[in-house]
């Protein structure tokens, strides 16, 4: 099964947002760049949004082939200054789990009970994990731009993100490089004295960490690992296996180095991070 849901924290104004509309308009991609939008309605279960749609539909071939998806959810409001609304990015993926299955399905018969319950068997319902959201709220500021320039200004709240362990003003100039890793259970991410060529992110799912004679210690959504190995220069010191199945992002080494460069005595919270991991023993993956 995948992992629990409540891994990934909102604040409470933003869950109460995404609860109460029912409506998001979904961006995919095809693998050549096509884009293509749609509105779906859609079931929350804290921060994780479902949506069903139809084979052969351009969402359906589109997450076939391309996962990556951004994503808004908002209030119909011409006035900009009474503008609300969510917009996210992250991974949307069909479900495979009959429980889980089950567990929407039931969702969508509670919020929409006009839908027919039906057979589902001729849909397939998704599951959209973002990795980055912002809420945008211009009720206290009235989305006035100064100096009678065109238009208005929107003010976003950062209010997830996978990478909230890092340094924000860094985040912007490294996601580019980003690439996703798949694994099914089992999978082994990295092994004990291999290449410490990757730093990787937690996006969906579990991993566990493996050293001899120790008990594994387990990571999900939002954690990290491997960046000790990259920072002390040595080989992978632990095996990496998945134990659900997982989405990693990583980071190659010099983009992860540069990353630290850059923030160490910049960004206080990530320092600590840093210099706390290097002051521990040198077992870390």
């Amino acid at each position: 099964m995948p992992e629990d849901p409540t891994d990934i924290e909102l604040p409470p104004h933003v869950l109460e947002f995404i609860q109460g509309h029912s409506t998001l308009m979904l961006a995919t991609s095809s693998v050549a760049g096509e884009p293509h939008a749609g509105a779906y309605l859609y079931v929350s279960d804290g921060p994780r949004l479902y949506i069903w749609t139809r084979p052969a539909t351009t969402t359906w071939r589109n997450l076939e082939q391309n996962p990556n998806v951004a994503f808004t959810i908002g209030d119909d409001e011409a006035d900009p200054s009474r503008a609300r609304g969510v917009q996210g990015v992250g991974r949307c993926t069909v479900l495979l789990y009959g429980e889980e299955i089950a567990k929407v399905a039931h969702l969508f018969g509670q919020r929409f009970p006009e839908l027919s319950p039906g057979n589902t068997l001729s849909i397939s319902f998704y599951r959209i994990s973002p990795s980055e959201l912002g809420f945008i709220d211009n009720t206290d500021t009235g989305g006035q731009t100064a100096g009678g320039t065109f238009g208005a200004e929107f003010h976003k709240e950062r209010a997830y993100s996978v990478f909230d362990h890092l340094p924000h003003q860094e985040v912007e100039n490294f996601v580019a490089t980003l690439q996703t890793m798949s694994l099914q259970p089992g999978e082994v991410a990295v092994r004990q004295g291999g290449p410490a060529d990757k730093f990787f992110i937690v996006t969906e799912g579990e991993v566990e960490i493996f050293r001899e004679g120790e008990d594994p210690e387990t990571l999900g959504a939002g954690q990290f690992f491997g960046e000790m190995a990259i920072l002390r220069d040595k080989p992978r010191q632990a095996t990496v296996r998945a134990t659900a199945p997982t989405t990693l992002l990583t980071i190659d080494r010099d983009t992860f180095s540069e990353l630290v460069a850059q923030a160490l005595g910049t960004t206080k919270g990530f320092e600590q991070i840093i210099r706390a991991r290097l002051g521990m023993a040198g077992d870390e993956p």
